[in-house]
């Protein structure tokens, strides 16, 4: 707990939330984080398993200037790889599992830091 009482608004205090997400997944099993490559296994999203390879490829920690109790955007863009496949991400559309989706996470996604709190909310 202590740890966090000292979390800042940051890309690395973001990429650490954005694998906790992640890793907090009911079906996600052996994860691991090796800098911005996380491999675990998990839902393939049809019924059975993957073993997932996911790459963050950029971060980005801006001021979010229109509310004081969030007042920092983050942004996450990373690759996603699934049984060796990358899942394909146009625009708004992809095939990555409803699980992960629900937490809010994807191959492109927003976190909003909640001031008060000290953490990135998805």
């Amino acid at each position: 707990m202590i740890a966090c009482a000292h979390a800042e608004a940051d890309e690395e205090s973001l990429k650490d939330s954005f694998a906790e997400q992640i890793a907090g997944s009911e079906s996600v099993t052996d994860f691991v984080r090796d800098g911005n490559e996380l491999t675990f296994s998990g839902t393939d999203g049809k019924g059975g398993a993957a073993v997932w390879k996911v790459r963050i490829e950029s971060s980005l920690v801006e001021p979010n200037a229109y509310d004081e109790e969030m007042p920092f955007q983050g942004r996450i863009a990373s690759e996603w790889i699934a049984d060796g496949e990358v899942v394909e991400y146009l625009g708004n559309m992809t095939a990555l599992p409803q699980e992960f989706l629900d937490r809010g996470i994807g191959q492109e996604c927003w976190a909003f830091w909640i001031e008060a709190e000290r953490r990135w909310d998805w």
